[in-house]
């Protein structure tokens, strides 16, 4: 049966979306319901050379192969897409028959192959996989085989194979990328102790498949020899967005089963879960949110815990959904019509309990859901309420509690299981059944009163825990709850248990920002020598939580403990203290990250700064807050966003770096100095980038003017190479070379190197513009010289790039696309989105002067729709370069543009760059 008339019987939409994923396939369909008798099965052309009846309930791994962009290479090649197609069936052939693989179905560029052994079938894809790696394919060819394996038991139909564990290994194989094996829980199980030489596992996470229930884990074969780093698999979504939790869900049956109905359904657009800090809002949310994944197109978790203001909630919200930068417009214009659940985390600090954020969201869109978590309603029209109330207790009527009577209380269950995360001994008893009973009870419930009481069992076991709450915890007497105080009490029991120096540092992470800090920065702000003893005695206390990250372990602190941390830090009168010094502890490292981001330390300088930007946040807050009027504070928020200046013009940081440039101008408005021209000038730099040129010169005339006063000649040549840029985006040519010239001469007067560089590449763009392509070459080679000398390998990319549009603009192809070859292997390293962007539309220009038309318009879209995510607009003079050379491609393809912009919207930064290996002038 041939694909087409397959598809005609087609009876389930599971079915009909597997066969478009597998179209390279013939497939058999069965008219039942997918499943264990109907489903998709896959044969070769023709008949089959052996059945498949015997394998019936047989454990088998399935393993699926295709090759990626079959389609792409086949209109390349034309005719000699045959010859490759046979060579890649003979090599992956010959690695499934030394492995004992039984071919199930083959066609076009596809396999679906099994084994009896996953160990074998493991051993045949890493031999597959090297053996396409080695062999030397046509000149320009990459060909890239991806390859999904299940293991389970599939059902013989009709010489076929069949049911949900097929669709399952199918389902894997779509998510890969070429080159990549991908395989599930199952498969790694059985091959535990059993991994080819030399191979190793690499977890990938917890990903949802269309049509498939349950979550899947999947892990990455990694083969010795073979790419082991790829994109993001190709799955519906992963559920380690979503925060993870030690242990399962602990009761909350019933409070699922109503909120999934609820908001199930579009009737109910916003549904709130309500209750005390510490009541098991969040984790409740995400349980709710991993039931709905599979019915909703995506799920975005959007932390909101460090947000305090409207405009940092609809940043988090942006870079949940992967759009980093986006404004409240774009974000409204992006969820208008998707199916989406929306899980908004600690709303409660936002203006008005974040009700303007969420009244704008159900207004501006048509279709998303959101469930939001507060320690209060929102109050808004549309909105169900959902109080969630602390887990269910014991009752101790008919005499002393049994252990089967008191595990069936969920907040038992829950003490047991924390206890049993610290204890591994622990269990419940008949001797401590009575005692645990009686903390649940004192603790009302309130599961992170529970998790932190249980925490301590090593120390404490039921009886003296008991024995101490009423001392410790200082809990009201039943009848009398005050859930706030019970969290509190819960938080400063375990303060109280631990000495004066280590009570200060509880405090002390208070400063830090959501993701905490290393173990030197606390040590810092404490002003103590090391912070180790200090870290293990909080951590003994559960108090902290320690996480690895790639600059080292970290301390941090719960949100609701932290909130706690604060106000004891403001009763013992000593958070200023800490802020100040976590403040100027933060500033110190950020001026000498920022000093290093254009040098050969840059990507190390750039890491950090990602890394801790939580707490340059928290600084900036402290430094700049609202009502701030000590001028010390101002200073240090003006250092600040000084130093990071250069770091948000280059990672697209646009709204966030904005509002704090803006705050810190209006805080520094009665500063005349240096220091305010330093801050003038990264917002011009901002407002450039934006495309705000007017107000970039009016701010860089400020700038110029101070620096002028303060007899600063670099902060001069600064200034005015930055006018330059703005005169030459504003039309005015005559005036932007004057004072680029201006620029340099002042620069080489004072022997100020990076300043000459960065007026020369400038000034070698106004020649481009002009048409002088070979006086913009020798300003860019001298520029490049003097870029490379002071190991500004960012200046030295970007330097290179500009040399390439001037060599497209000469007509001189060759030696642009050669340039473009070794660009595209290296502009990533730079770390500055708008760089690489760059690359890959001038790889668009330099296809279209080639008569590629197609994959020049793939290319440009692919950039224009980045560039959109990303918010990182194309300046008016750069699109005008560009798209005068792709209206004759567009003319070309004519009717086909549009089937061309799909296509490089959905290409990858990766991809398109990969590409440039394939543009050649021969």
């Amino acid at each position: 049966m041939c694909l087409a008339s397959a598809t005609q019987r087609w009876a389930h939409s599971a079915v009909r979306d597997a066969a478009r994923d597998w179209g390279g396939y013939c497939l058999q369909v069965s008219m039942g319901s997918v499943g264990p008798t109907g489903g998709i099965a896959l044969c070769r052309e023709g008949a089959h050379d052996e059945r498949v009846g015997d394998l019936a309930s047989t454990r088998l791994t399935m393993l699926f192969s295709d090759i990626e962009g079959s389609t792409n290479l086949l209109n390349r090649l034309g005719p000699a897409y045959p010859v490759v197609l046979a060579t890649h069936r003979r090599i992956l052939r010959l690695a499934f028959e030394r492995w004992r693989g039984r071919e199930v179905g083959t066609e076009g560029d596809s396999f679906f192959v099994v084994f009896g052994s996953a160990a074998d079938a493991l051993a045949a894809a890493a031999e597959g996989q090297q053996a396409l790696e080695a062999h030397r394919w046509p000149v320009g060819v990459r060909l890239r085989v991806r390859m999904g394996l299940h293991t389970g038991h599939p059902e013989p139909f009709e010489d076929n194979l069949v049911g949900l564990d097929v669709h399952l290994a199918a389902r894997v194989s779509a998510t890969a990328h070429g080159g990549q094996v991908v395989l599930t829980q199952a498969t790694t199980v059985d091959t535990v102790g059993r991994l080819p030489p030399g191979t190793s596992l690499l977890h990938l996470g917890t990903h949802r498949l269309k049509d498939i229930v349950e979550p899947q884990h999947l892990c990455q074969l990694v083969v010795p020899g073979l790419p082991a780093a790829f994109p993001p698999l190709r799955s519906l979504g992963t559920s380690s967005t979503l925060p993870s939790a030690p242990g399962e869900l602990v009761g909350r049956q019933e409070e699922l089963a109503l909120l999934s109905a609820l908001l199930g359904t579009r009737d109910r657009r916003i549904v709130t879960l309500t209750g005390a800090g510490g009541s098991g809002k969040t984790r409740l949310a995400v349980a709710v949110a991993e039931l709905l994944a599979v019915s909703v197109d995506a799920v975005h978790f959007v932390d909101l815990s460090s947000a305090t203001e409207d405009s940092a909630a609809w940043s988090s919200l942006g870079n949940a959904m992967g759009r980093a930068g986006a404004d409240e417009s774009d974000i409204l214009e992006y969820l208008h019509d998707r199916e989406v659940l929306l899980v908004l985390d600690n709303l409660e600090q936002l203006p008005g309990s974040g009700a303007g954020l969420v009244s704008r969201l159900l207004a501006g869109t048509a279709r998303p859901r959101i469930l939001a978590t507060s320690r209060r309603p929102l109050h808004i029209a549309g909105e169900q309420e959902f109080p969630v109330a602390p887990l269910s207790t014991p009752t101790t009527e008919g005499g002393r509690p049994t252990v089967a009577v008191a595990d069936r209380a969920d907040s038992v269950r829950l003490f047991v299981q924390q206890a049993t995360l610290a204890d591994p001994s622990f269990a419940l008893t008949d001797d401590n059944v009575a005692d645990i009973v009686a903390v649940c009870r004192r603790l009302e419930g309130l599961p992170l009163a529970i998790e932190l009481a249980a925490a301590r069992v090593r120390l404490l076991p039921p009886k003296a825990l008991l024995d101490h709450l009423d001392e410790v915890l200082g809990l009201p007497l039943p009848g009398h709850p005050q859930r706030q105080q019970t969290l509190r009490a819960t938080v400063e029991w375990g303060y109280r248990m631990v000495g004066p120096v280590e009570q200060k540092a509880f405090r002390a992470l208070a400063a830090f920002g959501a993701t905490g800090g290393t173990f030197e920065a606390l040590a810092e702000v404490l002003q103590i020598g090391s912070a180790l003893a200090v870290v293990s005695e909080l951590l003994d206390a559960a108090l902290i939580r320690t996480e690895d990250h790639q600059g080292g372990p970290r301390v941090r602190l719960l949100q609701p403990v932290r909130a706690v941390a604060h106000d004891l830090a403001v009763q013992a009168g000593d958070l200023d203290t800490f802020q100040r010094t976590h403040a100027q502890h933060f500033l110190a490292l950020a001026e000498r990250a920022g000093g290093r981001l254009k040098g050969p330390d840059a990507i190390a300088a750039r890491a950090w700064l990602e890394l801790e930007m939580d707490n340059l946040r928290a600084a900036l807050d402290w430094a700049l807050g609202p009502d701030t009027l000590d001028e010390q504070r101002i200073a240090t928020g003006i250092r600040l966003c000084t130093a990071l200046g250069w770091y948000w013009y280059v990672t697209g940081y646009d709204s966030e770096s904005r509002r704090w440039l803006e705050r810190a101008s209006q805080a520094a408005a009665k500063q005349q100095g240096p220091q305010l021209a330093d801050l003038l000038h990264s917002f011009a730099l901002l407002l450039l980038q934006r495309g705000d040129n007017a107000m970039a010169r009016n701010v860089l005339a400020k700038t110029l003017a101070l620096w002028h006063r303060a007899h600063d000649s670099a902060g001069e040549a600064k200034a005015l190479n930055s006018m330059g840029v703005a005169y030459r985006s504003l039309g005015d040519p005559d005036r932007a070379r004057a004072l680029l010239h201006r620029s340099i001469e002042i620069a080489h007067s004072i022997e100020n190197l990076e300043r000459q560089a960065t007026a020369l590449t400038n000034l070698a763009l106004l020649e481009i513009d002009d048409g002088h392509a070979e006086a913009a070459l020798r300003a860019l080679a001298e520029a490049e010289r003097i870029d490379a000398t002071l190991g500004n390998a960012w200046g030295v990319a970007a330097d290179r790039v500009n040399r390439v549009a001037a060599l497209l603009s000469d007509g001189r192809t060759a030696e642009a696309v050669e340039l473009l070859h070794d660009l595209a292997d290296t502009v990533t390293e730079q770390g500055d989105p708008d760089l690489t962007l760059g690359v890959i539309e001038l790889l668009a220009y330099a296809a279209s002067t080639l008569g590629k038309h197609e994959q020049a318009l793939r290319l440009a879209a692919c950039a224009d729709e980045q560039r959109t995510i990303s918010d990182i607009p194309l300046t008016d003079l750069d699109r005008t370069f560009l798209d005068r050379q792709l209206a004759l491609s567009r003319e070309a393809m004519g009717d086909t543009v549009a089937d061309q912009d799909f296509e490089g919207r959905s290409l990858t930064v990766e991809q398109a760059l990969a590409q440039a290996a394939t543009l050649t002038t021969a």
